[in-house]
């Protein structure tokens, strides 16, 4: 039983090992093409989107969708300088995946799923923003504006500049490998979870108690930490997550932009984003879920 307990464990190092590396250079040239684009067209992408105008919330959904923390730290940045309204920090917070979709698009064979994810993210995030100037009146940030003291805040900077290739490789490089390590690591706990309990169980467990995924996904998203949306893909992929479920995990995962606006705004005022954002992501998730019923 023991050596038989060993072996196991071998080959769910091995074969977790063999499902994901060739992931590797997918990710790196993804990553590279981002930060190229950050370097490089991001400041012009935000200035034509004009997101301090009435199309805030679809210029702060568009910016959300790019797979860069980033675009939430910046928006959250214009959100406490009064430059842009509460729907449309929303807006991007929701559409916002951290690294989900990088791992999704390495993962072949997912292309229509990312195309499902992306065309909900973009509809939540745009009919949600709207929802949300709308109930609130155009809300603007009510304190004074802070002075910029999260480190997160002053990257956003450096990542609009433009830099030499040799530092957009070495720091794409540098993000290849620390989210291939999450990767890999959340592909390993699911296995040792699938060897050491009845896998048939497990995903009927998951699927017998769609509504309870949905609130534990969502609640899991709020973790300013790309495990969490790597997590929440892996488990989609692997485990019986619900489309739902994982819409509401990848609409409550906003990068590093709640960092930024606990940091430098009002606690208070930022507790309260957080909870709408909770809100509208798990009455999101539960409407996924009922239309996938219906449709199937």
């Amino acid at each position: 039983m023991h050596q038989h307990q060993h072996s196991g464990i071998i080959e769910i190092l091995l074969g977790s090992l063999a499902d994901t590396y060739l992931m590797i250079p997918v990710l790196f040239v993804l990553y590279f093409l981002l930060e190229y684009f950050s370097h490089t067209k991001q400041l012009d992408l935000i200035s034509k989107l004009k997101i301090s105008g009435p199309l805030g919330p679809l210029a702060g959904t568009l910016l959300g969708i790019i797979p860069q923390c980033g675009m939430s730290i910046f928006v959250t940045t214009m959100f406490l300088s009064r430059r842009v309204t509460l729907g449309t920090l929303v807006a991007t917070y929701l559409a916002t995946s951290d690294e989900a979709l990088p791992v999704l698009i390495a993962h072949r064979g997912e292309e229509m799923m990312i195309l499902y994810i992306v065309g909900l993210k973009l509809l939540i995030g745009v009919i949600s923003g709207y929802a949300v100037d709308f109930l609130f009146n155009k809300k603007l940030y009510a304190g004074l504006s802070p002075e910029v003291k999260s480190s997160h805040a002053v990257e956003i900077k450096h990542e609009l500049e433009k830099t030499k290739y040799g530092e957009i490789a070495f720091h794409t490089l540098k993000r290849t490998l620390r989210i291939y390590f999450w990767v890999l690591t959340i592909t390993i706990a699911i296995s040792f979870v699938l060897f050491f309990s009845d896998s048939g169980q497990l995903e009927q467990l998951i699927q017998a108690h769609p509504n309870i995924q949905i609130v534990v996904a969502a609640v899991i998203g709020l973790i300013p930490n790309c495990a969490a949306s790597i997590a929440i893909a892996e488990a989609f992929l692997h485990t019986g997550l619900s489309i739902g479920a994982t819409i509401a995990g990848l609409s409550t995962g906003a990068g590093f932009g709640p960092i930024v606006l606990f940091k430098d705004g009002k606690v208070g005022a930022a507790a309260q984003i957080l909870l709408i954002c909770l809100t509208v992501s798990i009455i999101w998730g539960y409407l996924v879920n009922y239309l996938v019923k219906i449709i199937s």
